[in-house]
């Protein structure tokens, strides 16, 4: 899927410059073209796009009491994962049609801040723990633009790939509790 999106082109031709006048580009539908003067084009190898989770922390909570405790758990380290980009097309272009055409949620960035809530299921019973692991959805992405040329077609593709964040995940899963016993040291 390609997007397309105008960039705003005033052209002076050469007559125009010597007769003082300002000449507007001919419109796309013109014959011959394909495209209007500062038009572009961003498109997206869908079939190298994938997505993943990048694992910021993980929390514990214990019980070893007498009765179920519920769950009220804070992330402890905080971290941000930023969109980035290589190749010769800038992230602030390829932003919008990455979110109209591979994933809404793709994001310049995403954080968790130290004592961000962990919304989890709970409570936590009675000789068991309860782990939680926080971080990032990321989306890998690879594709190009051109931009309309000055004859009405489209420039050679500009090659780019990155990755952005998407969103912030948690996942919780409950284990056995099992308790650390200290040994204790013999003189």
């Amino acid at each position: 899927m390609l997007s397309t999106s105008k960039r705003t082109a005033v052209l002076l031709s050469t007559a125009g410059l010597i007769a003082g006048s300002v000449a507007l580009a001919p419109s796309a539908a013109a014959a011959g073209t394909e495209c209007g003067p500062g038009d572009v084009k961003t498109g997206f190898d869908h079939h190298d796009v994938t997505t993943s989770k990048e694992a910021v922390s993980s929390v514990t909570l214990s019980n070893a009491s007498g009765f179920d405790v519920p769950v009220s758990l804070t992330a402890q380290t905080p971290a941000t994962a930023t969109a980035s980009v290589s190749g010769s097309v800038p992230l602030g272009q390829i932003l919008e049609p990455l979110q109209a055409q591979v994933n809404a949620d793709a994001s310049l960035s995403k954080s968790w801040s130290l004592q961000d809530p962990l919304q989890l299921s709970g409570p936590v019973t009675l000789g068991q723990s309860k782990i939680a692991t926080y971080g990032f959805d990321i989306v890998s992405f690879s594709g190009s633009q051109q931009i309309c040329q000055l004859d009405g077609q489209f420039g050679p593709p500009n090659r780019f790939s990155g990755t952005a964040p998407t969103g912030n995940y948690i996942e919780e899963y409950t284990v056995p509790y099992v308790p650390q016993t200290v040994q204790p040291t013999v003189p």
